[in-house]
């Protein structure tokens, strides 16, 4: 159970953290020190952040798992999720980290240059992630990725399906440098179609079906199946012994930033709705599809960011 007894029905284990951005002439030299302007702080967070708003906001009853430093930046991702409805009971503080910050460097032509920070959840322990999960044992739906260390993602995983018997998701991206192992207590891995060719051993413009990698990518990690979406292409998704693509919804986009995270989100509040799998990732396809026609994501400005389920409705009625 999540505060004052609510019923959680997904869990999310992954990283949070905060993005700043600033404008320079051109990147500093060595020993430089030099002036940035227009310095600001992203309303967007780690995967396991974006994630837990993305199904706050459709009224999914969501608990989140992490642990942040005490600092101004785990105080924004536990103000942003709660704002979303989101349970962040565990959201561990640990006063010897620091919660994960990247600095956006763009200079006059556009370019950047990133410096990503440790994410916190480094220091999360194994006895926390259980006690977390257990805590919300009545959870339908596990979704956990690899935007904190891999091995303490997969952990979850296999406490939340051993254990407790949920169904398991977990988004595998950034690929690890180590080998996975064999992942048969997850249900799907959910991957775009870039990674799925790494995966495979693939280059990058194969045109192998993609039938037949995400039953390569089946049987090597033994999962129920694999969720792998494919940019305009839509999505196309193994369960079993059942393929199916999702076309993609024709819109203009104006920000992708965070629509992987919704589509994710998406398909876990169309299970827990009862929908079938099939079902749930077409809704997904249509949702994301909506997501980037609007900035941002964690904002809550008008029009902008993960949009409220009243507002999906609006555009899945106008996009049957």
């Amino acid at each position: 159970m999540g505060k004052n007894g609510k019923k959680i029905d997904v869990i999310v284990l992954n990283s949070h953290g905060v993005g700043q951005i600033c404008h320079v002439k051109r990147l500093p030299r060595r020993g430089e020190t030099m002036e940035a302007t227009h310095w600001r702080v992203e309303e967007d967070g780690g995967k396991g952040a974006t994630v837990s708003v993305a199904l706050g906001r459709l009224g999914v009853s969501t608990g989140y798992i992490g642990k942040v430093g005490y600092d101004p930046w785990g105080d924004m991702g536990d103000q942003w999720m709660s704002e979303s409805g989101v349970d962040t009971t565990f959201m561990y503080r640990d006063h010897s980290v620091s919660t994960g910050t990247g600095l956006i460097m763009v200079d006059e032509d556009g370019l950047n240059t990133i410096v990503d920070g440790d994410s916190a959840c480094a220091a999360l322990t194994w006895d926390e992630t259980h006690a977390a999960i257990e805590a919300m044992k009545e959870a339908q739906v596990f979704i956990t990725g690899f935007g904190m260390p891999f091995r303490k993602a997969l952990d979850g995983a296999k406490i939340a399906k051993e254990e407790f018997g949920m169904l398991t998701l977990c988004n595998t991206s950034p690929l690890p440098s180590e080998p996975m192992g064999d992942l048969s207590y997850l249900d799907f891995i959910v991957l775009n179609d870039i990674e799925a060719r790494v995966l495979c051993g693939l280059p990058e413009d194969s045109d192998k079906p993609y039938e037949q990698m995400l039953r390569q990518i089946r049987d090597e990690y033994h999962t129920r199946g694999v969720i792998m979406t494919c940019g305009e292409d839509g999505s196309a998704v193994l369960d079993g012994d059942e393929f199916w693509t999702v076309a993609p919804t024709p819109v203009k986009a104006v920000d992708t930033i965070g629509a992987g995270d919704g589509y994710l989100a998406a398909v876990a509040a169309g299970l827990v709705w009862g929908k079938s799998l099939k079902e749930a990732t077409q809704w997904a396809s249509k949702y994301a599809a909506y997501k980037v026609t609007r900035k941002g994501s964690m904002t809550r400005k008008p029009g902008m960011g993960y949009p409220e389920l009243a507002e999906v409705e609006v555009f899945m009625e106008a996009h049957p």
